[in-house]
C-alpha cells in the first residue's frame, strides 16, 4: 500500500511538533547543567521533595533529570529560561502512581524560573539526603547535550493515530474500514508507521514513544498533549553505562500545552512502561 498520501493527510490532523533531542553522555556534570542524575540545582531555602505514599512516604526523592533552559536551544511552547527538574522515588515503580498518573505523590516536577547563581545558597553533595534502598533506571550521572531542534511526526504510539489514519485512508479510498489498522497495513508497513522519526535517547516536545499503550486513553489525562520530557532505555556497553526502564522501556512526562504556556507544572502525567 502507498502510505505517503495517507500520511500527508494524517499530518494535517496530527500536526508535526517541534522537538529538541538530547544525546546522553557519560561524564561529570555541574549544578547548573542539563543532566540525568547527579546533584540537583536546589536552593537551601526550599523544602527538598519527598515521597507522600506507601513505603516512600516522607523519604527524599531522587533527581532523574534536569533541564537548564538558559543554556538550551529554544523550541516553541517551552520556557526560554529557568531550570526544570524531574524527581522520582527510588522504588520498584520508579515513582509512578498507579491509578492516576498525574498524582505527584512519589514523583515531582519542579520549575525554578529565576536561577540563583550564588552556590553558597544551594545544596551541595554534603547537603544531599541519603537513601536506604536504591531502585532506579540508572546509576551515576550523565550529560544531556542538546542537538539541533527539529520536528517529530505522530506515530502509532499516539492513541489518536489509528483512528486518524483510518479516517484519512477511507477519505482517499472511498472505503469504510473502522476497526483495525491491520485491515490496511501489513507488519512491515506498521513498523514504518512506528518509526517515522529519528531515534532519540531523550527529548522534549514532539510526540511520545511508549513501549506498551498510550495511557492518555484515560479521560483524566487526555489533555496531557505535550511531551515535557522523555528518556529512553539506552544500552551502551562500549561507553560503560546503560539506562534501563525495566526491560528496555521508556519514562515519559506529559503536560497540557495550556499549562506549559503558563509555566504551571501542577498537572504532569508520568508514565513508565517496558516490554
Amino acid at each position: 500500500m502507498e502510505l505517503n498520501k495517507v500520511l500527508q493527510k494524517v499530518d494535517k490532523v496530527l500536526v508535526p511538533q517541534p522537538a529538541l533531542r538530547f544525546k546522553v553522555e557519560k561524564g561529570s556534570v555541574g549544578l547548573f547543567d542539563s543532566k540525568i542524575g547527579g546533584i540537583p540545582y536546589f536552593p537551601k531555602a526550599m523544602e527538598y521533595p519527598k515521597g507522600r505514599k506507601n513505603e516512600f512516604d516522607g523519604k527524599p526523592l531522587v533527581l532523574l533529570a534536569q533541564l537548564n533552559f538558559d543554556r538550551l536551544p529554544h523550541i516553541d511552547g517551552f520556557p526560554t529560561k529557568g531550570i526544570l527538574q524531574f524527581f522520582i522515588a527510588a522504588d520498584d515503580l520508579f515513582g509512578m502512581s498507579i491509578g492516576y498518573l498525574a498524582s505527584q505523590d512519589n514523583f515531582r516536577v519542579i520549575y525554578h524560573e529565576n536561577v540563583i547563581t550564588d552556590e553558597s545558597q544551594l545544596m551541595s553533595a554534603e547537603d544531599m539526603p541519603t537513601y536506604d534502598d536504591f531502585y532506579l533506571p540508572f546509576s551515576g550521572e550523565y550529560k544531556l547535550t542538546a542537538l539541533e531542534p527539529n520536528i517529530m511526526r505522530a506515530t502509532v504510539y499516539d492513541y489518536r493515530f489509528e483512528d486518524v489514519f483510518l479516517t484519512c485512508y477511507n477519505e482517499l479510498h472511498k472505503d469504510d474500514i473502522e476497526d483495525d489498522i491491520f485491515d490496511i497495513v501489513d507488519d512491515e508497513e506498521y513498523d514504518d508507521l512506528a518509526y517515522r522519526n529519528e531515534k532519540a535517547e531523550a527529548f522534549i516536545g514532539g510526540y511520545p514513544v511508549f513501549t506498551q499503550d498510550d495511557p492518555r486513553y484515560e479521560e483524566s489525562i487526555s489533555d496531557c498533549d505535550t511531551v515535557l520530557f522523555e528518556l529512553e532505555s539506552i544500552y551502551a556497553p562500549t561507553e560503560g553505562f546503560d539506562i534501563l526502564w525495566g526491560d528496555m522501556g521508556t519514562g515519559t512526562f506529559l503536560i497540557p500545552h495550556k499549562n506549559l504556556e503558563k509555566l504551571d507544572f501542577s498537572k504532569v502525567a508520568y508514565n513508565y512502561d517496558c516490554y
